[in-house]
């Protein structure tokens, strides 16, 4: 490094007075290039706003497009003006050494930023759950995802871990199936309970036609008969649905008469 700097000094000692002109013209190139830079970046972010990409992923390509222009305006001044090529290439490779090995953490959360950004596995205002935290995500910049939990918390969660963790978009769908279960005495009939559980999927508003709902029997365990009524809401009314439904079954199941069991235990002593 410090015979790239000496290199660069010899060489500013030994210009002649032809330097001068070199450095108006120069000057010249810097202010031109400054105005057309600014001009294309104005034209990218406009076909940036027309096309479909997130707006995190727009505000980053104009940003490094803007910053690569200037750093390539600023090399070929350097070179116009004389300085060794071969001196920028040593600085950039050590420069890019250095940032590499310090910022290797970053880095990950950087490629990471990337592939969410281009891939889509999820979009702003989706309600995501990872293994280990769960919520509505707020903002997807190109090193962290911001996510706002169900009561209420500010969850900063880094790239790299939502890139290659398994991630499950409760929001992607338009619509959301509904499971609803409940355990009954062994002796209820069949066709009565399942019948009620229609009537209750029909009574709601919310609850999709298409598909159609569906009750059945889904086992005998421990003495109990497990029932499950599947239908399908909206995405957007799928809490409000579920609440409802399990409501109404709870108001319906007593009005009949029906039973609701825990599993049978039988103890005996010995």
């Amino acid at each position: 490094m410090k015979e790239v700097w000496g290199s660069l000094l010899e060489f500013f000692a030994k210009a002649s007075a032809d330097l001068v002109l070199k450095i108006v013209v120069a000057a010249l190139m810097i202010i031109v290039g400054m105005k057309i830079i600014k001009f294309a970046g104005n034209l990218l972010s406009k076909s940036l706003k027309k096309s479909k990409l997130d707006e995190g992923l727009q505000g980053f390509l104009e940003n490094t497009a803007i910053i690569l222009l200037r750093f390539m305006l600023v090399i070929s001044v350097l070179i116009y003006l004389g300085v060794p090529a071969a001196s920028f290439i040593a600085i950039l490779t050590s420069a890019g050494l250095a940032i590499g090995l310090a910022l290797q953490g970053s880095l990950s959360n950087f490629a990471g930023g990337l592939m969410i950004l281009f891939f889509k596995p999820f979009r702003v205002g989706d309600f995501i759950q990872t293994d280990s935290m769960s919520g509505s995500v707020q903002s997807i910049s190109i090193m962290y995802t911001t996510l706002k939990t169900l009561d209420g918390k500010k969850v900063v969660v880094p790239n790299a871990k939502l890139s290659n963790d398994i991630v499950t978009d409760f929001s992607w769908y338009d619509s959301r199936r509904i499971d609803l279960s409940i355990t009954t005495d062994f002796s209820e009939d069949v066709e009565s309970v399942r019948n009620l559980l229609l009537n209750l999927a029909a009574a709601n508003d919310t609850v999709l036609k298409d598909p159609a709902p569906g009750a059945t029997l889904d086992k005998i365990q421990d003495g109990t008969l497990v029932f499950t009524l599947r239908c399908w809401a909206p995405t957007k009314e799928w809490w409000a649905t579920n609440i409802a439904l399990t409501a109404a079954a709870k108001e319906a199941l007593a009005a009949q008469n029906v039973t609701l069991r825990g599993p049978v235990r039988e103890v005996r002593q010995l």
